[in-house]
């Protein structure tokens, strides 16, 4: 088992090409030929979860988001590039085509969540679902803050405890641009549910009447790394390959 089958393996699941143009997935550090000893996944790169790899014997780290995302004039000595190099692991990343495939990040986040999506906004971002409760803003906020294991959740403010609230979007990460905000009137949803919501948006969701509801970037996302251990592990079986057990939110709270 290579590397480049392991890839290909993920191309099926969710193919490199439905990624966003501005993305960058793939096999981005290493050898497509070389064989594989071991498997890590997780959501971002970092010289902790590159230490975990060597030390459990894995040469191959399936991040969600890329260890190189722009492209690179110079490589400082700091970079987890330059470890992975160093330690001869390879890094493939699976990101925005891994956010919309079939067992992706979005769909993981719904399921998290205890509701069902019966449509999207658009075709990559924004799970409608019809949730089981109606829900005030204060409360729906609790239960993403449970679900997700959460230590805080940011929401809207306006009449927290007084909507009524039952048609919600869900798009993991970043996932709220003008874009969605103008399918989100269009398609009459009271809340989204994302991460990493800029403050003009808040500002137009108050002013037309929709919920936000920010669980974080990482919060909404840390499931990646399990659902792309569990993928792999359905078709290869030779080698360990796990979630990295030092992964963890680089922001911490006072709440």
């Amino acid at each position: 088992m290579t590397v480049g089958d392991i890839l290909e393996y993920l191309n099926e699941l969710a193919p490199l090409d439905t990624a966003e143009g501005y993305d960058n997935v793939g096999l981005l550090v290493g050898d497509a030929d070389a064989e594989v000893t071991g498997v890590c996944c997780c959501v971002d790169i970092t010289h902790a979860i590159i230490k975990e790899a060597a030390e459990k014997g894995a040469n191959l780290i399936v991040s969600h988001h890329p260890v190189i995302f722009e492209g690179l004039k110079q490589i400082p000595t700091w970079s987890p590039v330059v470890d992975l190099i160093k330690q001869n692991i390879a890094a493939v990343a699976m990101h925005t085509n891994f956010d919309v495939a079939k067992n992706g990040v979005n769909e993981t986040l719904v399921e998290l969540l205890e509701f069902e999506s019966e449509s999207f906004l658009d075709k990559n971002y924004g799970a409608v679902c019809e949730m089981p409760l109606f829900f005030t803003p204060r409360a729906l906020a609790e239960h993403c803050k449970a679900k997700l294991d959460l230590d805080c959740v940011k929401f809207s403010r306006k009449d927290a405890d007084k909507k009524s609230l039952s048609r919600v979007a869900v798009c993991c990460g970043g996932g709220v641009d003008r874009d969605i905000m103008r399918l989100a009137r269009e398609n009459d949803i009271d809340a989204i549910i994302s991460g990493d919501i800029k403050h003009n948006f808040w500002i137009e969701a108050e002013n037309c009447g929709i919920t936000l509801i920010d669980a974080g970037h990482f919060g909404t996302e840390k499931a990646a790394a399990h659902s792309l251990a569990k993928l792999i592990t359905l078709r290869f079986s030779e080698v360990p390959i796990f979630s990295a057990e030092s992964e963890q939110d680089p922001c911490g709270y006072s709440c």
